[in-house]
């Protein structure tokens, strides 16, 4: 998310959405009883036909959606910037990638401004190297930009070197690879033929947790991605995965007796109160009606980890009442 301004003393928010994830963050922030503005399409009669016009409008928060595609924050019409829309009708505001807004709250807590901070810091990274029999580029992506960092083009023709030329691409190629893949990258994907993947993987890349796509050619490659939509599926099944994992862990923990971790509750208030709280998992539900404890635990300095993937992780957590923490 882009941040233009904070004010934590008026309750006043500024940003831009860069990305689903931004609505995820905002679906935690805006509430019933908050004010939103920002531009909007809008359906307007004049006599007895009706057209449809983008302007900027103002609603009081009664209710907010998350969609797979949008953020819809309902409410009445406040304010707007034609004349022909009326006042105190009700209006929907489809939140999405590249909207602007500005959002009024009575009190902004700690917790919702680490929130808006973190959104600006963090942005998935994503390596991808889409590549053909010579000829490999590879991509650096995140919420903010796709950036074409690197090719590697060598002659692999030619009956009587096709095979030893063929080897050493492929050889080079790995090299390459490996010492992308030791960098920190939250996917990392190799998209080539279903054969050459294969090679790659036994012989270059064996053990390392990459994602192997099918694609045509190297300079088509990430368009047929995206096209797909795979980068986005795979985000998200790697944040299922994330969630399954601490799920395990913490009910593992508390089903063996571990003391560390603690559920319930006036267990969990009374823990913020006495001990070192180290980290916290937690359901939207839990954040939105309890958000005394909610801000306690983000003040106590732990990291706090959301569910937000609808699957049976989120199912078991729901079933410990929405949130396990973990103390020192």
């Amino acid at each position: 998310m882009k941040i233009v301004r904070v004010d934590k003393k008026n309750g006043i928010i500024k940003a831009i959405i860069r990305s689903y994830d931004d609505l995820v963050v905002l679906s935690y922030i805006i509430e019933k009883g908050d004010k939103i503005t920002a531009y909007s399409r809008r359906k307007i009669t004049i006599g007895d036909s009706y057209e449809f016009r983008t302007v900027k409008i103002s609603i009081d928060v009664e209710n907010v959606v998350l969609t797979e595609n949008y953020l819809d924050v309902s409410g009445k019409i406040y304010s707007s910037s034609d004349e022909d829309i009326p006042l105190h009708k009700y209006h929907t505001i489809h939140m999405k990638k590249g909207i602007g807004f500005v959002l009024t709250k009575e009190k902004v807590l700690d917790f919702q401004i680490r929130l808006i901070e973190r959104s600006r810091l963090r942005s998935p990274s994503i390596f991808v190297c889409s590549y053909e029999e010579g000829y490999a580029i590879f991509y650096n992506i995140t919420n903010q930009s796709l950036r074409r960092v690197y090719e590697l083009k060598r002659p692999v023709s030619g009956k009587r070197f096709k095979n030893e030329s063929r080897k050493a691409f492929f050889e080079e190629l790995g090299l390459a690879l490996s010492d992308e893949y030791s960098k920190k990258w939250d996917l990392f994907i190799v998209a080539g033929k279903a054969m050459d993947n294969e090679e790659l993987r036994t012989r270059y890349l064996k053990d390392k947790n990459v994602i192997y796509e099918t694609v045509s050619y190297a300079d088509t490659g990430l368009k047929e991605l995206m096209d797909r939509d795979r980068i986005n599926v795979l985000l998200k099944d790697t944040k299922i995965a994330a969630q399954r994992n601490l799920i395990k862990e913490y009910v593992s923990a508390v089903s063996k007796g571990d003391e560390r971790y603690i559920y319930g509750y006036e267990k969990i208030k009374e823990a913020v109160s006495g001990k070192q709280i180290e980290s916290a998992i937690m359901t939207r539900d839990f954040i939105l009606k309890n958000k005394d404890v909610v801000n306690s635990l983000d003040n106590s300095g732990a990291e706090i980890t959301f569910f937000d993937e609808e699957d049976e992780s989120l199912e078991q957590l729901e079933g410990f009442g929405g949130v396990i923490v973990k103390t020192h």
